[in-house]
């Protein structure tokens, strides 16, 4: 489905489907920003006040775990979105369309 880490395919390699209509956008990064702020700021407090860390050091680990929790959330729900909206016929509408 992706030709590079979050660059999908023209086309389908099996059927020959023809992918540039489709596009998730922006979706993608809002719902994986969501999810990975709730997981990393439970984390900060955890490592703050119950393991006493050092702030540079509970900052520092959050933002790893922010980084490495973003790239791996990116592509599975870029592909999710792609395939709702592939599954749904959903297209971007344009200015013929409204008239």
């Amino acid at each position: 489905m992706f030709s590079s880490y979050l660059r999908l395919r023209d086309n389908c390699p099996v059927c020959g489907a023809d992918f540039r209509a489709a596009d998730a956008g922006d979706g993608p990064t809002v719902f994986v920003i969501l999810i990975v702020g709730a997981i990393v700021t439970p984390l900060l407090f955890i490592l703050q006040f119950a393991f006493h860390l050092p702030d540079w050091l509970s900052l520092t680990l959050t933002l790893l775990a922010a980084v490495v929790l973003c790239l791996a959330f990116l592509p599975p729900f870029k592909a999710t979105l792609f395939a709702l909206q592939w599954k749904h016929k959903a297209r971007e509408v344009t200015h013929s369309d409204v008239e």
